[in-house]
């Protein structure tokens, strides 16, 4: 049996709970309904609405406003297809009522399915490692698993308060006409090609030489190219130094000397564990950068807490929050620890075309090997094919010669998401370059590009 594991039948009679779960984010939902599934008897603690980051102010608003923008490059493209006056005028509070809807919609959705799962509304903060203070209640519980996602991290410089997080963007009642956006990883540039093509002018400002760091440098370099093609200017190795308030606008002054003038400022610099309202000081839980230390299990420094998802130091995705959470569960209540392997996770940027990756980047992988091969190549989609600018793809495979295993996969392409998540069960395998090529594709489409290099 698992050290820290136990029966059910043994949790002390006059504890309320064999889990709670302190956030109702995807992580702390899988949790939960996973335990009460087992019998146990589980409580959610919660202060904001049902879904956490994903559902409320991350994954599924941010896609929906992927997919309004895409409505603008398919009105581009309609027209070199031969329809006439397919333009139209993008109206922000009719989509943002529309978004609303299905947003509390899916709610309602994560509520109606919690069954037996008791929801305890309010601040959860430690007494002890066995009791919570929840709001005005107290509770005791054996187990309890942090799920409390985090927060966008904003800069301490003068003038701050004037900038939005990506959070705010949702709330905004009315689009402004121009933006400056700080930070190039995937919410940056997701957001900087979302606004352009809403009609906003856009600054993308980046601290480092190159957008979405951790991703292929070769990526990096498409994905600037296609930013700069779509009318964004893209400011390399700056940083903000400081926001003014002018009459009409914000005056963004960089740490190189430049000024940018813009109606709103959104910053995108990376994210924070919201972490500092739970008195982790009264059960002497680790914490490194604002973020939980945790081991594979998902256990920390306290035997009986668990932490999974983005408050932790792990990999902030939510579908491994999800698999963080089942393991974490399985390791408090079998006799057996359970782990997640992120090896052959995949990842992806949602801007037009998609960005995709699984495995190492090139950098990464001749850090970790004598020698390794990288195959490339550059291909345009034949929907493409009759547009007056075209659109460039990229596919990237980084390969073991001594086994022609693929290490790697990295993809600039409509669908590019789907195509790489669908390789990631034979990668597991190991999938070698030679068994690629020997598959035969459909054609046309842009996944045979895959089987063709």
């Amino acid at each position: 049996m698992s050290a820290n594991s136990m029966p059910a039948d043994s949790v002390p009679a006059n504890r309320d709970y064999d889990l709670v779960v302190i956030g109702a984010g995807s992580g702390g939902l899988a949790a939960a309904k996973q335990a009460a599934k087992q019998g146990k008897r589980v409580a959610i603690a919660e202060k904001e609405a049902i879904g956490g980051t994903c559902v409320n102010r991350g994954c599924i608003p941010t896609k929906l406003m992927i997919y309004a923008a895409d409505f603008a490059k398919q009105q581009s493209l309609a027209s070199d297809y031969g329809w006439v006056n397919p333009e139209g005028l993008f109206d922000w509070p009719t989509f943002k009522q529309a978004m609303d809807d299905h947003i509390q919609s899916l709610r309602q959705t994560q509520s109606d399915h919690l069954g037996d799962i008791d929801i305890l509304r309010g601040q959860a903060e430690f007494v002890d490692a066995h009791t919570l203070r929840i709001g005005e209640q107290t509770v005791t519980t054996e187990y309890v698993l942090i799920a409390v996602g985090a927060r966008p991290k904003m800069p301490d410089i003068p003038g701050i308060k004037h900038a939005l997080t990506s959070r705010d963007i949702f709330r905004l009642e009315t689009l402004p006409d121009s933006f400056l956006i700080a930070g190039g990883g995937y919410i940056g540039v997701e957001f900087s090609q979302v606004l352009r093509s809403f009609g906003c002018r856009v600054t993308l400002v980046d601290s480092s030489s190159q957008v979405l760091d951790r991703f292929d440098k070769d990526i990096q370099e498409r994905v600037k190219q296609i930013l700069v093609d779509d009318g964004i200017k893209v400011i390399d190795g700056a940083r903000l130094e400081e926001i003014a308030k002018g009459t009409d606008t914000l005056v963004a002054t960089l740490d190189d000397g430049q000024t940018i003038k813009a109606k709103q400022i959104l910053c995108a610099l990376g994210r924070t564990g919201n972490i500092d309202t739970l008195n982790l000081e009264a059960v002497a839980v680790a914490t490194e950068k604002d973020k939980i230390v945790v081991d594979d299990q998902g256990r920390t420094n306290t035997p009986n807490i668990f932490a999974v998802g983005d408050c932790t130091d792990k990999m902030l995705l939510t579908p491994v929050a999800r698999a963080e959470a089942l393991a974490a569960v399985e390791t408090m209540f079998s006799d057996h620890d359970a782990q997640v392997s992120y090896r052959w996770v995949p990842s992806a940027v949602f801007m037009h075309p998609e960005v995709a990756m699984v495995g190492l980047t090139e950098r990464a992988a001749r850090e970790q090997y004598n020698q390794i091969e990288v195959h490339c190549d550059t291909f345009s989609p034949l929907k493409y094919a009759l547009a007056s600018e075209s659109l460039e793809s990229l596919i990237k495979l980084v390969v073991d010669p001594s086994t022609q295993n693929i290490l790697g996969v990295h993809l600039v392409a409509p669908r590019a998401a789907d195509l790489v998540q669908a390789l990631v069960p034979a990668l597991k395998k190991g999938l070698t370059v030679t068994e690629l090529e020997q598959t035969i594709g459909i054609h046309p489409s842009v996944g045979e590009e895959i089987f063709a290099l």
